[in-house]
């Protein structure tokens, strides 16, 4: 899962965490959604597309332990990506 996050980082500074498993990078939403289909294809992961409009475009990338929350908002100029684990007590009930 890390290295979808490695992809996106390489190309912007970070400006805000609201916590470890969310990270917020200013960029414009061309670049970020040119860094989703650079992330998928250097992965080999076809994302889930959950919401694509010209102004917002929102995919998850399925992996072995968890996944990753890819947002783009235009307005914003942002792109946030949210970590999910599947470890017991987080996201899955065991």
């Amino acid at each position: 899962m890390n290295r979808i996050l490695i992809a996106a980082l390489f190309l912007a500074p970070l400006t805000a965490q609201a916590d470890d498993r969310t990270k917020t990078i200013s960029m414009s939403f061309e670049r970020c959604v040119a860094t989703i289909q650079l992330t998928a294809t250097k992965l080999g992961i076809t994302p889930v597309n959950i919401v694509e409009t010209s102004t917002l475009r929102m995919v998850r990338f399925p992996v072995s332990d968890g996944s990753m929350l890819v947002t783009c908002s235009k307005p914003d100029a942002k792109m946030v990506i949210v970590q999910t684990s599947n470890v017991c007590g987080v996201e899955v009930k065991c």
